[in-house]
């Protein structure tokens, strides 16, 4: 950049331009530009933990607890640091009656398991009852067929021959007794009692033989279906023994299940309101810096109001605040939907899709990968790794604000929001994209919400084109971008031109100027007394309220979009 310096003394024409002080110009000239995107943002931690609350909510209710106290926002923790303390009191006092509940169930099934044992010991001692009556009953049939059957069938037979052996001897005698009374030996009457014996000696024979028959008939008939009734019902008995056993022992053992998992349910729930109390107690996660958590709709004036205070309610899940990770610091902007794609992040890839990619040979940057940790150590770090960079983002350049003096920090842009960035009220029409850039390196004193500007450096550039610094240009898109060009000892001119890619500091110039044209720089310093005095001074009093910016000329680097360049 060439740029001379003159001193003016004269006073023009009425209708010309008037120097006082100072004449500042630039000598026009072909350079290349490289589109700056120029945004402010906020910086927050690359890596943020969280700490919600984690206390379920009672039914019909999004409420939790209440904040008993928390630690000052801004506050330097270490891991293991109490942060939080929620009121616990309801749940001190759900945990005294579940406590009853859990050792009423308990002993509950303590007495299920009693029953169950002095079941099983019952059933057992029926059914060995029950087996040896049906022993004891096949033992009874077989010694009535085997024994008592033949027992008497003998003794009714040798009582059957001793009536017999009477008859027959009765019989002779009834012989004897008529040779007898015929030869006078004895008297009729003797003889007639004697036969009397003859016939009571018969009535036993004709008796003993009745009693055969009804043994044989009825008797051994009866005793042995009367025996096998016992056998058949013995073994029914012990058959409804063995269901009923078992029905009982399932039943036993279902009430125990039933009651063991009551217990079981009633114990978690125990533990759990345990568990929910000790979660009243909230420690840090790791060492940093407490940042109370704002979410984004209350930042745009929306959204439920949590306030983070002693007394406080806090909803179930609901962020409390965040201990950020400040050895590795993000800046949030936001990038105009103008300049949206021509800002890019880190590209990134799923070891999944970068596994497929090398079986088929398309991916040559993971060669050297490959040379350097071996394909078997490279599908190894694949299997631990989420995504793996395979290139990096846009270069940028971050200022902080509060350490001004420092030379600027450099950075890449990290990511890239595809769907547009929630805006307030007052910026509806303006549509952005929420850009995170990453600080390479560390930087002593970065905290989450300081605010930073940050310059991106695209990939798209101009080559071989006229520059212009864009504090020489004046205007606006709808009547004209002017400059004013010095040729020689003559009062400078108006020339008008057509502007087209910048950076912020230069211009593109794509017509109305040549190389080796000076424009003037200080356009402060000019007072413009012409016939159009008004036109001219509201130029001059638009470009003082664009802080030295031509008025309409692009803002953040965004007029390649608007004027075509």
């Amino acid at each position: 950049m060439a740029v001379g310096t003159w001193f003016v003394w004269s006073k023009l024409s009425d209708t010309g331009p008037t120097f006082k002080g100072q004449l500042i110009v630039h000598t026009v000239k072909r350079e290349n530009l490289q589109l700056v995107v120029t945004e402010r943002g906020t910086l927050e931690a690359a890596q943020n933990r969280d700490v919600t609350c984690q206390v379920k909510a009672s039914k019909g209710s999004t409420i939790a607890t209440t904040i008993r106290w928390v630690i000052d926002d801004g506050t330097h923790v270490e891991q293991g640091d109490e942060l939080v303390r929620l009121d616990d009191s309801g749940l001190q006092e759900q945990l005294k009656t579940q406590m009853i509940v859990r050792d009423k169930a308990r002993n509950e099934w303590r007495q299920a398991e009693a029953t169950q044992k002095i079941t099983a010991s019952q059933s057992e001692s029926d059914l060995a009852t029950a087996k040896v009556t049906k022993e004891l009953a096949d033992l009874d049939l077989n010694k009535f067929k085997e024994g008592d059957m033949h027992q008497q069938t003998a003794d009714v037979g040798g009582r059957i021959l001793m009536a017999e052996s009477d008859l027959e001897q009765w019989q002779d005698r009834d012989v004897w007794l008529d040779r007898m009374v015929s030869k006078g030996f004895l008297t009729p009457k003797q003889a007639q009692s004697d036969r009397y014996r003859l016939q009571g000696a018969e009535l036993a024979l004709k008796k003993v033989h009745e009693e055969e028959n009804v043994l044989s008939k009825y008797t051994f008939v009866r005793t042995s279906k009367e025996l096998q009734s016992k056998i058949d019902e013995a073994k029914r008995s012990l058959e409804r023994l063995k269901t009923q056993s078992v029905l009982k022992e399932e039943q036993t053992q279902s009430d125990t299940e039933t009651k063991k998992s009551v217990y079981v349910q009633e114990k978690a729930r125990a533990e759990e309101i345990e568990d929910e109390i000790r979660k009243c107690v909230i420690t840090a996660p790791q060492d940093g810096l407490v940042v109370y958590y704002v979410p984004d709709q209350m930042r745009f004036g929306g959204g439920q109001q949590s306030i983070i205070a002693q007394g406080e309610p806090v909803r179930e899940g609901q962020k409390i605040m965040r201990i950020p990770n400040l050895s590795q610091m993000l800046v949030n902007v936001r990038v105009h939907e103008a300049m949206r794609a021509k800002v890019r992040g880190d590209s990134l890839l799923h070891p999944t899709d970068i596994r497929q990619l090398l079986q088929i040979g398309l991916i040559r940057p993971m060669a050297k990968m490959i040379n350097d940790i071996g394909a078997v150590a490279l599908r190894d770090k694949l299997n631990t790794m989420d995504q793996i960079q395979i290139k990096r983002g846009l270069p940028a350049e971050i200022t902080i604000d509060a350490f001004a003096s420092r030379a600027a920090l450099r950075g890449h842009v990290k990511t890239v929001d595809e769907v547009p960035a929630q805006m307030d009220w007052t910026s509806m029409d303006v549509t952005v994209y929420r850009t995170m850039v990453s600080i390479d390196g560390e930087a002593e004193g970065l905290k989450p919400g300081m605010k930073a500007a940050v310059k991106i450096y695209t990939e798209t550039k101009a080559e071989n084109v006229l520059i212009i610094p864009t504090q020489s240009v004046i205007g606006n898109p709808t009547s004209g971008f002017f400059v004013y060009v010095k040729e020689g000892e003559k009062k400078p001119i108006k020339k008008q031109i057509q502007l087209g890619m910048n950076n912020e500091k230069m211009v593109e110039v794509k017509e109305g100027l040549s190389e080796g044209d000076e424009v003037i720089l200080n356009i402060r310093d000019l007072e413009v007394k012409s016939d159009k005095g008004p036109e001219s001074s509201q130029g001059k009093g638009k470009e003082k309220k664009n802080g030295g910016r031509p008025e309409g000329a692009p803002k953040n680097g965004s007029g390649e979009g608007k004027y075509g360049g």
